[in-house]
């Protein structure tokens, strides 16, 4: 309702259903000059009821009116807070779905006093609504990238599991010792058949972790999967040098073919694996990401 000073005659505005029934003192904040406001009454036919919205109370008759004989409330400020709430709900829903995709913005129907006698009837529809933004949230790409690495933290830890079942070091050691002329140490064979299975386990355990945290938006989650993810990065290169240099120095024949082979295999392996995983790492710094898991 609008609210003028007897004084000074400034000018304001006041929801009605923050008045409540005996009144309410105010002051002008211009002039400091104090005063009653009273409540209006109902005078419009668009608040004037046959059943309480609030406590049911019926007159069973062409009987209307704006307050309620039974319980007191005023119908106006009763829709007016209603009405509130409904505004305040739709912002929140809007709100909390704004990170997945762009919202046009919905106009509020005009509500009046008939249509909260039937407000139990439409139960049914704003479930199925919540329903449809529970699952469009689910979709958030803070969700889908933490589900992701979770994978891949799966896998990845399954294999160093299998790889660690398969690996007999003594067994080993003495196939390789009868290949060659000189004895197979211990670290030798750890160091090419053993030490994989168990930085995969490490690691997928490592990834999987901090994309659990990712899920549950802990701090400093975003940071340490983005440490995971440049770690994959460089493995992947300089495991596969490794590995060409030791087939480069072995003692057997080499052609140029092989060289160029082992080259390209290195680059194209860095690139495929090392491009996307680049591209996730930048997509962490997104404000639909920063924004709900902050450092």
């Amino acid at each position: 309702m609008k609210i003028s000073c007897p004084k000074c005659g400034a000018n304001g505005t006041l929801p009605d259903h923050e008045i409540p029934e005996e009144g309410r003192f105010l002051s002008c904040p211009k002039c400091k000059h104090g005063f009653d406001v009273k409540k209006p009454r109902a005078t419009s036919n668009e608040y004037l009821v046959d059943v309480c919205p609030a406590c049911a109370y019926s007159t069973f008759g062409d009987e209307r009116f704006g307050t309620c004989p039974k319980c007191g409330v005023v119908v106006k400020a009763f829709i007016d807070r209603q009405r509130e709430e409904m505004t305040r709900a739709r912002e929140q829903e809007i709100l909390n779905r704004k990170f997945t995709r762009d919202i046009s913005p919905v106009p509020m129907p005009i509500v009046s006093a008939s249509t909260f006698t039937s407000a139990a009837a439409s139960a049914s529809p704003a479930t199925e609504k919540i329903s449809i933004g529970e699952f469009i949230e689910n979709l958030h790409p803070v969700n889908l990238i933490g589900w992701g690495c979770s994978l891949a933290g799966v896998v990845i830890f399954l294999l160093g599991i299998f790889g660690l079942f398969d690996y007999y070091g003594n067994d080993i050691q003495a196939r390789l010792s009868e290949q060659r002329d000189e004895q197979v140490s211990a670290w030798y064979v750890f160091l090419h058949y053993g030490m994989m299975p168990w930085i995969m386990v490490l690691y997928g355990g490592a990834l999987l972790a901090v994309s659990t945290f990712f899920l549950k938006r802990r701090a400093q989650s975003r940071k340490a999967l983005a440490w995971l993810l440049w770690a994959m990065i460089a493995y992947v290169p300089v495991s596969m040098t490794v590995s060409f240099v030791r087939w480069w120095i072995e003692p057997i024949s080499h052609t140029w073919g092989g060289y160029l082979i082992g080259f390209f295999n290195v680059l194209f392996m860095t690139a495929l694996l090392g491009i996307p995983l680049y591209l996730l790492i930048n997509f962490l710094d997104d404000k639909r990401i920063k924004s709900v898991v902050k450092l």
